[in-house]
């Protein structure tokens, strides 16, 4: 089968910084440098610079790119890739990072449906809470299917490899001493909790919510619960967020739910990649 032989959709988001504050004032924060791929594939790009937001939030800088193209190595597939940065973070001087970086490529195969992944080029650089380093240990082969350079046959949420990895990292936070009630009732599915098994992602909505984050590291404010914090005074962190479905990946490499010195929902440096191709293999 040749590329000619089917029709490769494109799908590709990316926006560095978005949310809403609620107190102390009533603000809807606009998708900043906020940009989609067609679904002919291509490239674009879109940047901001020097974001404030009454002292609550600011930057220095956040830049996107998507891009889509079928590859000229022989026997490669549709590739996609997606960047959000965001560079200067500062929440409250509370939250601050010299840089965060979303990065996912997917490449869909001439025959098959299931993509490669990578999440190369995702970090995070000077990362603080209340100005005390926290040192972040990424897992970015998390959706590694154990293929090599061969296509996966399945999508990740059916394979007992990625479902696994998904599996101990709930069960980490799970034995923590003193786990707050809402990290049970918010982080930890029903799938966990009545004993891991190869259907439990197909139940229910056939999404997985995980993280590019493996362990964090340092004495800072709070608890780390896997890749959650509650921050006293603050709110809540969550670091590295990664939602698989069957179609898509979605990064956000910082989301803050914030409920004391400010309430709001916001999220730092979010890439979303996707991809469909016609007719099915």
């Amino acid at each position: 089968m040749t590329a000619t032989s089917r029709v490769h959709y494109f799908h590709a988001d990316a926006c560095a910084f978005g949310g809403y504050f609620e107190r102390p004032i009533e603000r809807t924060i606009v998708p900043q440098a906020p940009m989609s791929l067609s679904p002919a594939g291509g490239y674009g790009s879109a940047r901001s610079e020097n974001f404030r937001l009454e002292g609550l939030v600011s930057y220095k800088s956040a830049s996107t790119q998507v891009s889509g193209h079928l590859s000229k190595k022989d026997g490669g597939g549709w590739v996609t890739l997606v960047t959000s940065v965001v560079e200067g973070l500062n929440v409250l001087d509370v939250v601050t990072a010299d840089r965060l970086s979303a990065q996912i490529s997917t490449e869909h195969p001439l025959v098959g449906d299931s993509p490669k992944v990578t999440f190369l080029g995702t970090s995070f650089e000077n990362l603080k809470i209340a100005g005390c380093p926290v040192d972040v240990t990424l897992d970015l082969d998390i959706c590694d299917q154990g293929n090599g350079d061969n296509y996966p046959g399945a999508p990740c949420v059916r394979d007992d490899r990625f479902l696994a990895r998904v599996a101990q990292q709930y069960q980490r936070m799970n034995n923590a001493k003193d786990l707050p009630e809402w990290v049970k009732d918010r982080s930890i599915p029903d799938w966990i909790t009545q004993r891991y098994n190869s259907n439990g992602a197909k139940a229910g909505k056939g999404s997985v919510l995980c993280s590019v984050v493996k362990e964090t590291n340092g004495k800072f404010p709070g608890r780390p619960f896997g890749n959650v914090f509650e921050v006293p005074g603050f709110g809540r962190a969550f670091l590295g967020e990664l939602l698989v479905d069957c179609q898509s990946y979605q990064l956000t490499m910082v989301r803050l739910e914030m409920g004391c010195l400010a309430d709001s929902n916001v999220g730092a440096a979010t890439a979303k990649a996707n991809g469909v191709t016609e007719p099915p293999s």
